[in-house]
């Protein structure tokens, strides 16, 4: 009988954790997510990245791997998600950028992928634009 009132008394807490913790509050999320849907816009920072607006006025630094070079040429620009663009998915390391237009050739649609997104930030665009004007390369973030 004690043993049968033990095992309920665990069954029964185990049960009420998960209750309290539904109550508790969400962590506060450290993830960036730009969603392939709310692309709205990019312009090219260099050859290995790009800064990435959304729809709702965040920008966002792209940091990007393999021949990218014909990033400056190209007249549009999208991402391509590992397993396709899964509605609401995020922009994320392994993506590929799809650049139409301009002489983009296909080897640059090919070997072109996502290593890191980030927001870009005030602080990072005054860095970029004293750069530019002292004509240094651009800082690595």
């Amino acid at each position: 009988m004690t043993k049968r009132l033990f095992l309920a008394a665990v069954v029964l807490a185990g049960t009420a954790v998960p209750a309290l913790a539904e109550d508790a509050p969400a962590p506060a999320r450290t993830s960036v997510c730009l969603r392939h849907s709310d692309v709205d816009g990019w312009g090219s920072r260099d050859k290995k990245s790009m800064v990435v607006n959304d729809r709702f006025g965040r920008k966002y630094l792209v940091s990007l791997a393999g021949l990218c070079s014909d990033l400056n040429w190209a007249f549009g620009a999208g991402f391509r998600g590992i397993g396709g663009n899964i509605p609401g998915s995020c922009v994320d390391r392994g993506d590929r950028l799809i650049m139409r237009g301009g002489g983009v050739s296909q080897v640059a649609n090919d070997a072109c992928w996502v290593t890191k997104v980030q927001p870009y930030t005030k602080d990072m665009e005054q860095a970029d634009k004293v750069a530019r004007a002292n004509k240094q390369p651009l800082a690595e973030y």
